[in-house]
């Protein structure tokens, strides 16, 4: 699995497993935007490797520290103020499954599961989760657009 898609999985899966957790709430409802985007970022940021030219993905002890690392600061910086309430408890429901998150959840079996899980969710949840990711999207644009990947050589024999 090359980085890119081992970094979108990781997003989809802690979108999709927020939808299984239990609501939060202590978390500031007041950060600037600016805050608000540059944390939700800062898990890219940390996980993407120096070299892109030789990419080393992280294990998944490192993936699972950094999640729960960047769910904390998440949880301190909170969401700017107007955020609507379906997005606001998707964004508890993150934050919560990002302190929850194990190495054992970055197990290609597990992610996969994972990756489906959100449909056994209460319809609320899935809502609120969907809520969070399209308030992230139009407020902060994707975290994974600004990520220039190495081109991916040639295989031989292979036609356009």
């Amino acid at each position: 699995m090359n980085v890119r898609a081992r970094l979108a999985l990781t997003s989809t899966v802690l979108l999709v497993g927020a939808t299984t957790s239990a609501c939060g709430g202590g978390a500031p409802a007041d950060a600037s935007e600016k805050d608000f985007c540059d944390t939700q970022s800062s898990l890219f940021d940390d996980l993407l490797p120096e070299d892109m030219a030789n990419p080393e993905l992280p294990s998944n002890e490192e993936m699972a520290r950094a999640v729960k690392d960047w769910g904390q600061e998440l949880e301190e910086i909170g969401t700017p103020d107007g955020i609507s309430d379906d997005a606001r408890a998707g964004f508890e429901q993150l934050v919560e499954q990002a302190g929850e998150i194990d190495a054992a959840d970055f197990t290609i079996d597990q992610l996969e599961e994972l990756e489906q899980g959100g449909a056994d969710a209460s319809k609320a949840a899935q809502r609120q989760a969907e809520a969070f990711a399209d308030y992230l999207t139009e407020t902060c644009g994707n975290p994974l657009d600004g990520i220039e990947m190495p081109e991916m050589p040639e295989m031989p024999g292979a036609t356009e």
